[in-house]
């Protein structure tokens, strides 16, 4: 009675053979291989594509792990006309391609995190260019600061909305703000007052009173967008 093999018993004495002329059919490589290798061969298997076009590799069963790993292991170098022929076992070649994978996905993730930077980048700067001339706060190290005040609110309002009501309440006191771009997490946000002028006349009266602390004894920088040029300074106790 035959032995029954396991998936993993059958893979170990296979080998992953690539650089076939792509114009080869089954005959033609099942030919190669039992001429040179004879009985030793017990199956051939061609890599196509979704329409079935050979892709130029091929799994090769040998009888025995040994005979497959002589066969790799050779010095012996293969040639079809042309072209050499690469050989590796089918388990280091699965392990090759799984680290390739993993690398093409890596790069995948990480050119998707860089695309969001940029698109989010290119978002506020088209909403920069768009805002009314002088009346754009830009703050900077905030977070900490709106958490440090979160008590004195109720605990249903999330963090966008806490943002959101820090900035407003407090600048409201100097001008109408029309705007608040801030998202969770961010340790920036972007203001806009309704009329033009009115940042830098904020920006000003705030930096002139050292007194005045902004969120919560916090240091918090603030920049006015005014063209290409900014106003600058921090706000501390």
């Amino acid at each position: 009675m035959a032995d029954i093999l396991t998936v993993s018993a059958l893979n170990e004495r296979k080998a992953y053979v690539s650089n076939f002329p792509l114009e080869f059919c089954q005959s033609e490589v099942e030919e190669y291989f039992y001429r040179f290798f004879g009985d030793e061969v017990i199956s051939v298997y061609l890599k196509t594509d979704f329409v079935h076009q050979f892709q130029g590799a091929v799994y090769v069963e040998f009888r025995s792990k040994d005979s497959m790993e002589k066969f790799v292991n050779s010095s012996d170098i293969l040639i079809i006309g042309d072209y050499m022929l690469d050989k590796m076992t089918k388990l280091d070649y699965y392990e090759k391609n799984k680290e390739r994978t993993k690398g093409n996905k890596e790069r995948r993730i990480r050119k998707r995190e860089e695309d969001n930077a940029r698109k989010k980048e290119e978002k506020r700067q088209d909403i920069i260019r768009q805002m009314t001339h002088g009346a754009v706060l830009h703050l900077t190290n905030i977070r900490t600061c709106i958490h440090g005040n979160r008590n004195n609110y109720s605990d249903d309002i999330d963090e966008t909305e806490l943002g959101y009501k820090h900035i407003k309440e407090y600048f409201s006191d100097f001008g109408r703000v029309a705007h608040v771009d801030y998202n969770p997490g961010d340790t920036q946000a972007y203001m806009r007052f309704e009329e033009e002028g009115t940042a830098l006349e904020v920006f000003k009266q705030i930096g002139a009173d050292k007194g005045n602390v902004l969120f919560n004894n916090c240091l918090v920088d603030m920049d006015v967008l005014q063209g290409c040029s900014k106003y600058k300074t921090t706000l501390s106790n």
